[in-house]
């Protein structure tokens, strides 16, 4: 009976912090979104408004609209282009010669870095004056030359993108090295005495193999999108306008600039629920993969 009892008081202090710093924040975040609270009119708590605070965001905000569009084209173009990207690099780069794994520790480091650093060092890179991204694309493009990419709503859109794309790809790239890594050899090879090319063997015969990881990926990259917020912040700041301003800036805009903690609990709980359903896809993926 000892041994029954001690096992729970084991747990106890991690069950805390995770009361603490989890259910707490979630149970208190539901409530504020149910009142009227303004912290620039009053530090108290505001007047019961139930589901109202709900109503406006999903009826009556063109500015949560405009958002959630920026959001669904971000999230769509950033998971296209970061594994696409990252499927090619783990093609060229799934040897264990010495070239392949340095090259792989080598694009790690993006990674590695934290995504606000990884913002603020794009905004430098991305100069007209002195960037080093800047003159390079000038160079390959050269109607872009001088060009502001940050001052034009297209160009910090693409911007924000491809700085997403080279923090994500290289933690896609490891997940389909491995993929392919516990790819069967014998179809590969038999598909090799048949003359096929390297192209149709990639997309008939590996591509296909792929499927249940890169539906992995792909839920996870929608998830990874739909909260991205450092970069947007570090980068854009949701600029020019409002032009790459995501759902996760427009709540941290409405909570810690115009103090509206209200509405900005209701749409951050909006956006956790969207988020919710793709995490819970995910899960039922990776559970009916995992083995017996």
């Amino acid at each position: 009976m000892h041994d029954r009892v001690l096992k729970y008081w084991l747990i106890a202090p991690a069950l805390l912090v995770i009361a603490g710093t989890l259910l707490y924040p979630l149970v208190s975040g539901l409530w504020y979104s149910l009142h009227e609270w303004k912290l620039s009119d009053s530090p108290a708590l505001g007047p019961f408004v139930g589901l109202g605070n709900y109503v406006v965001a999903v009826s009556d905000d063109p500015d949560l609209l405009n958002s959630g569009r920026v959001t669904l084209i971000f999230t769509v173009l950033s998971v296209v282009c970061t594994l696409s990207v990252a499927m090619g690099l783990a093609v060229l780069l799934s040897g264990n010669g010495r070239l392949e794994v340095n090259a792989r520790t080598l694009l790690v480091i993006p990674f590695a870095m934290s995504p606000a650093l990884v913002g603020v060092s794009w905004r430098f890179l991305l100069n007209p004056e002195f960037g080093g991204f800047s003159a390079l694309i000038g160079a390959l493009v050269p109607g872009l030359k001088g060009a502001s990419f940050l001052a034009d709503p297209t160009l910090a859109m693409a911007a924000l993108i491809l700085c997403d794309v080279w923090h994500s790809a290289p933690y896609f790239m490891l997940m389909f090295i491995g993929a392919l890594a516990s790819l069967p050899q014998e179809t590969v090879e038999a598909a090799q005495v048949d003359g096929a090319s390297r192209i149709r063997l990639f997309f008939e015969i590996v591509l296909p193999q792929l499927k249940p990881v890169l539906a992995i990926a792909v839920l996870l990259k929608i998830i990874f999108s739909l909260k991205v917020l450092d970069q947007v912040i570090t980068l854009t700041n949701g600029g020019p306008g409002t032009s790459t301003e995501t759902l996760a800036h427009f709540i941290y805009q409405t909570a810690f600039r115009w103090y509206d903690v209200g509405y900005a609990a209701a749409t951050a709980y909006l956006l956790a629920a969207c988020m919710a359903v793709f995490a819970a896809i995910y899960f039922q993926l990776i559970t009916e993969r995992r083995p017996a």
